[in-house]
């Protein structure tokens, strides 16, 4: 967990954690369950220099603007950017379901986002979730009348080491066996601090009904006109996200640069698989 503040915007609070550093910031957007303070990735990005600017996309931690969609939350995005006095960026990075806002904010911010990168992001111009039985218990199991308890669990569950190792194992197409011994003290630590700090609130719903399939039309609309520089990255192992999304973002996307990683689950930050993302988003912000 990081320190956060709210911004006061003309569309209401927003919660953001602003980290500076010697290189440019990026605008960071974590995927669903996650807040600002919520290291789902970021750190790729402060270990090599960067400054990040996190935020709370709607629903999540304590931005207070409704349920607003990912265009609609643009001037928020832009508010907090001046009220920090960042008047550009190395770009705009979404994780998971913050892959729509990050898109969203290099479509219509060009002069402060430069360049977009999205790590194992979904909806693409596929829907989501990526199976029917996710897209019907999704909403009725993260509702915000039942998310507290299922995160209670969650949080006892990675408790123990066995726990952790069992819900981590859901994250991955491969047997767990096959890569738990690579992860260290460290990545465990971490990652039990991420899922026991998760929350849903009304967020992760909000984000559904954006993935929804009758919406493909329109994010395709986006996909296509995004035209800055793109890095796109994904796992054939990940089973939160399909790598299909990471393709078709390649397709549509013009210019995109797509890099398979070799990342064992969804958290594609922790393991020593963790050297490709880095190297990948190193030579991307870099060139």
């Amino acid at each position: 967990m990081s320190e956060t503040r709210v911004i006061q915007t003309r569309l209401g609070p927003v919660e953001v954690m602003y980290a500076p550093g010697y290189k440019p910031a990026v605008l960071f957007f974590p995927g669903g369950h996650c807040s600002a303070s919520s290291d789902c990735g970021w750190s790729l990005y402060t270990s090599a220099g960067h400054g990040v600017l996190a935020f709370s996309r709607p629903g999540y931690g304590n931005t207070d603007v409704g349920r607003l969609n990912a265009a609609e939350f643009i001037p928020a995005v832009a508010e907090c950017c001046q009220a920090l006095g960042i008047d550009g960026t190395a770009g705009a990075v979404g994780v998971s379901f913050g892959g729509m806002q990050a898109i969203h904010a290099a479509w219509s911010l060009p002069a402060l986002v430069p360049r977009l990168v999205l790590h194992s992001c979904a909806p693409s111009t596929l829907a989501y979730p990526d199976t029917r039985i996710e897209s019907v218990f999704g909403p009725l199991v993260f509702s915000p009348s039942l998310e507290i308890l299922i995160w209670a669990a969650v949080a006892r569950l990675v408790g123990s080491d066995a726990g952790l190792r069992q819900l981590v194992g859901a994250l991955s197409t491969r047997p767990v066996n096959e890569w738990w011994h690579t992860w260290s003290a460290e990545d465990k630590r971490r990652a039990r601090g991420l899922f026991q700090t998760m929350r849903s609130g009304s967020g992760f719903v909000n984000d559904l009904q954006q993935a929804r399939r009758d919406r493909s039309s329109y994010r395709r609309l986006v996909q296509t006109r995004t035209a800055c520089p793109t890095l796109v990255t994904g796992s054939r192992h990940d089973a939160g996200v399909a790598f299909a999304h990471a393709a078709d973002y390649a397709r549509t996307i013009p210019g995109a640069v797509l890099v398979e990683l070799d990342a064992p689950s969804h958290l594609f930050w922790l393991g020593p698989t963790h050297a490709e993302a880095q190297a990948a988003v190193s030579a991307f912000l870099d060139s």
